[in-house]
């Protein structure tokens, strides 16, 4: 099979612009890796903040308190 100069420019020309967004996106994911902060825990607030600086609840469904009756 027959591949003109032509074609395997162009093949070229679009693996070559595959690589360039290939770096960008591995540039972007680092960025976000790096600007992910961990959650801070503290007495005032043992699971962390919520993005408006207040303190989060406890996850999860709150506790069943059972009534014993006499």
């Amino acid at each position: 099979m027959f591949i003109s100069n032509h074609e395997k420019d162009r093949i070229r020309i679009q693996i070559q612009t595959l690589e360039v967004q290939v770096r960008n996106l591995q540039l972007q994911v680092a960025g976000l890796m790096i600007k992910k902060t961990p959650a801070l825990r503290t007495a005032e607030a043992p699971w962390g903040y919520k993005k408006d600086g207040t303190p989060k609840k406890r996850t999860g469904r709150p506790a069943q308190v059972m009534e014993i009756a006499s």
